[in-house]
Parts: C-alpha cells; sequence; structure tokens
C-alpha cells in the first residue's frame, strides 16, 4: 500500500514537472470545439505536428497544460481559425480569441487571427517581441521617407536605431531573443533598398558565415529564405543550366558538387539546406522536373547525416503527396457505415471525386445535376462525394440533400489535412481521376455550366467513347 502509494505521488510529481506551461483562456464563438496546439517542425516545410489538445467548454472557456523544453513558436488551432504564440519554460498565458465573424466561405486552416494575451508578464519572450516589433516598426516609418531625399542621414538613423537597441536589451540573457532581434533587424532594416545598404557579401559574412543554423527561431528562416530566395536563378547562366541537368538526373553528388563552387554555399550544413530549399519552391514553379527533385529529396532524406535535413526532406515529400495534375493521386481512405475502402482499389475507373457542403448553397444548386449526370454515367464512372462533418448538426433540408446523393459518400472533420492535401479549399470542387489513378482535372468541370458554357458531360462522353474513336 505504502509503495502504491509512493508511486501515484511520484507519478504525480512528474506529471507535474512534465508539463510546464499552462495556457487558459476564453473562446466564446467556438464554445463545445476543440482547441489544439501544433509545433512547426521546419520553417521550410511549415510541417505541423499536434501537440496537445482540449475541448472549450460549453461557456468558451478552456485550459490545457504541456511541456515546452525550449523557446519556439506555435500554433494555436480552432476550426479553421489559426493564431501563433511563443511559448516559454515555467510560463502561464491567458489568451482569448476574437468572435468568429466566417461565414465559412473557405475550409483550409488559413485564417489568422490576433489573439488577446492578457496580463502577459515583462519577463516573456511574447511581451518582448512584440515591444521590439512595434518600436522598430514606428522607428521605420518615421525615417522612411528620407531613405532617398537625405539617404546620409537615413543611414545614420539606422546606425542610431541598431546601437539604442543594443544598448537597451544589453542585459536580455535569452540568446533566442537576441538572435531574433538581430534577424529581424537585417531582414525589415538592413534588406531596405536604400544608398550604402550593405553588400550581399556584408549580409552573407554578418548573418551566415561561420554561424550555427538556428532552425527554430523563426526570424532567422525568414531572413534566410529571404537571402536564398529563388536561388538557382542567383546563380550564373552556366551553372544554373549545370544545376538543372545534374537536378533533373536526381544526381546528389554531382548537384552538392556545383553547389559548392558558389561563394555563399561553401560551408556543408548550410549548401545542403539551401538545396532543399531549391527543391521546395522549383517542385511547385514547374522549372524543373519533379522526378528528379523527389529522387534527390529521397536520398537527402535517406543519407544525410544532419537529422533535421532529413526531417525537413522527409517532410516535404510528404507535402508533395498531394493531389497534383499529372501525377498519380494520394491515397484516400473512403469511410461509410462501419466499412472502409481505400479510393485506389476503384483504379479502373475514372473517378469523379465531388467536394460537398451541405450548408453551403452553392453546393446544394449542382445536387439535381450531379444526380442525372450519375443516371447518365455511373455504371461507366465511379462518382464519390466527400463532406465535411459539421460542427451544428445538418438541418433536414441539408441531410435531404446529402442522402441524395446516392453513392459512395465519406465525411472528415474540417480540421482534417485531407482538404489541404487535396488541395481542396472551397465548396464545392471536383476532381477528375483517370483509370491508372492519376489526376487529370483539378479543378474539374462542373455538372452545371461555367462561363464559357461548359460542363463535365462532354468530358464523360469523350472518356467512355474513347475506344469508339481509336
Amino acid at each position: 500500500m505504502i509503495r502504491t502509494l509512493f508511486t501515484l505521488i511520484f507519478v504525480a510529481i512528474q506529471f507535474v514537472s512534465f508539463s510546464n506551461v499552462t495556457i487558459r483562456g476564453m473562446a466564446y464563438s467556438y464554445a463545445g470545439q476543440t482547441l489544439a496546439i501544433y509545433q512547426i517542425d521546419d520553417y521550410i516545410s511549415n510541417h505541423e505536428t499536434l501537440i496537445k489538445e482540449t475541448e472549450i467548454n460549453s461557456k468558451g472557456y478552456f485550459i490545457l497544460s504541456l511541456e515546452v523544453p525550449e523557446i519556439k513558436k506555435y500554433i494555436i488551432r480552432v476550426n479553421n481559425a489559426f493564431a501563433t504564440l511563443y511559448l516559454q519554460d515555467k510560463a502561464r498565458y491567458t489568451i482569448e480569441f476574437p468572435e468568429d465573424i466566417n461565414q465559412r466561405v473557405q475550409i483550409s486552416n488559413s485564417k489568422e487571427v490576433e489573439i488577446t494575451l492578457i496580463d502577459l508578464d515583462s519577463t516573456d519572450i511574447n511581451y518582448k517581441i512584440l515591444g521590439f516589433e512595434a518600436w522598430m516598426d514606428s522607428y521605420i516609418s518615421d525615417i522612411y521617407y528620407t531613405r532617398e531625399s537625405d539617404h546620409g542621414n537615413f543611414i545614420r538613423k539606422i546606425r542610431s536605431f541598431k546601437d539604442e537597441v543594443e544598448r537597451y536589451y544589453s542585459k536580455d540573457t535569452s540568446s533566442y531573443f537576441r538572435d531574433f532581434l538581430k534577424y529581424s533587424i537585417g531582414q525589415n532594416i538592413e534588406n531596405l533598398q536604400f544608398i550604402g545598404a550593405p553588400s550581399a557579401q556584408d549580409k552573407f559574412d554578418f548573418y551566415f558565415n561561420k554561424q550555427a543554423i538556428l532552425y527554430l527561431n523563426d526570424a532567422y528562416m525568414t531572413y534566410f529564405n529571404g537571402f536564398y530566395k529563388k536561388y538557382l536563378f542567383q546563380l550564373s547562366g552556366t551553372k544554373a543550366n549545370e544545376l538543372y541537368v545534374s537536378i533533373a538526373r536526381g544526381d546528389l553528388y554531382l548537384t552538392d558538387s556545383i553547389l559548392s563552387t558558389d561563394l555563399y554555399l561553401k560551408d556543408d550544413q548550410l549548401r545542403q539546406l539551401v538545396l532543399i530549399n531549391i527543391l521546395k519552391e522549383e517542385y511547385y514553379s514547374n522549372y524543373l522536373p519533379k522526378s528528379g527533385i523527389l529522387k534527390l529529396l529521397t536520398k537527402i532524406n535517406t543519407t544525410t547525416t544532419i537529422d533535421l535535413h532529413a526531417l525537413i526532406a522527409k517532410n516535404l515529400l510528404t507535402n508533395f503527396n498531394t493531389a497534383a495534375v499529372g501525377f498519380r493521386f494520394p491515397e484516400l481512405l473512403l469511410q461509410q457505415k462501419g466499412d472502409s475502402i481505400q479510393l485506389s482499389s476503384l483504379k479502373g475507373k475514372y473517378i469523379y471525386l465531388h467536394a460537398f457542403d451541405p450548408k453551403n448553397p452553392s453546393c446544394n444548386a449542382d445536387v439535381g445535376a450531379l444526380k442525372k449526370l450519375h443516371e447518365k454515367y455511373g455504371n461507366e464512372i465511379e462518382f464519390i462525394t466527400i463532406y465535411p462533418i459539421p460542427d451544428v448538426a445538418y438541418t433536414k433540408i441539408e441531410q435531404r440533400n446529402l442522402d441524395a446523393l446516392n453513392w459512395k459518400k465519406s465525411s472528415y472533420k474540417i480540421a482534417d489535412p485531407i482538404w489541404a492535401k487535396l488541395q481542396i479549399f472551397s465548396f464545392p470542387c471536383y476532381l477528375l481521376i483517370d483509370d491508372s489513378f492519376y489526376l487529370v482535372a483539378s479543378p474539374a468541370l462542373s455538372p452545371i455550366p461555367n462561363g464559357n458554357y461548359q460542363t463535365i458531360e462532354k468530358t464523360f462522353y469523350d472518356i467512355i467513347h474513347q475506344n469508339d474513336k481509336e
């Protein structure tokens, strides 16, 4: 009995010490919903990992505790609204979410809101960052107009501001905050275009040369992304062409060798991070062959000795596993009435994937035309509908419209990453997948005419009769 009691006390002590940060607050518009805290894994892929979640009670109040081993920026999500908050060891936060005025016009987690921080301690990282940014913004706005007309005085004012910041924060012992100051000034002041501004070489020497890479400091990564933005096109013509060929081949050794000749890429670790960033940028630009990009990222993921680079490469590969025209469609698990099937199991037929929200009038306007299409082409083309799980039960009319779609349907939470994975950002939305499970149209034509009087019906007719033409 004594041993059991001791064990319980020990576990309780462990729990208290493990959960060293508490967040409480109000979110009146989100009563009964889930509030979640996400960690930003890296600032190249911007991949997020769920850390903790809690339910907002019926009165709109919530509280949760979590472990924060070091200062980092976190994301707080409720439905499609999110806010950012820095967390630090042993802190207690009281926050308030603003009233939700969203009219459900989009479904992605992309509506950033400003939370109110109540009774914030002056030693807290948020207090210091918010105070510094307000100071810097005000200072820049006061002197910016002299940038060209009186550039000598402008430069003196810039130097004076930097000296004043250094004096004011000289006794601050937070390395995170000190680095934040350095790279925020670099991004917001030294990157201004003015006569006498630091050269690219000056910036490289001060911000990158022989210095640690601060992967989880957002100010550092913002500066990094700006300095090395579209770096493939900052290279000389010959070198850029050579790099294009090496990436297209998926040759990691040759790609690294070409980049190593660049003045700002001598450091092995920095060079590999820049390469990963180049691959991320060019994947979405369609300039470089995607096959080569994916091959290089896979090699980096499996061969690099830098754990964070392996993680970033893995996260990017996950991000790229989204719906993209011309590529294999990402796997999707369909669930209905207790049964589940993989969407790829329907391979062999064209699939018309329909994203539907019964609460959206535009979606309901399509129902009649959609049902007629299904009656005419449903034997040859697979119709699939996906829809969000509602926060409030559907009305009788909404449920009736949903039930009218008498084919395979599957529902997902509004915060489920599946919507972003499929690149669905509004309702209604249609995607067309071919019989080899490759995405051929996103968005695809709808059942009702667009501005050019086009519908998906001609496409269906051509698909069904393509053998006749051959």
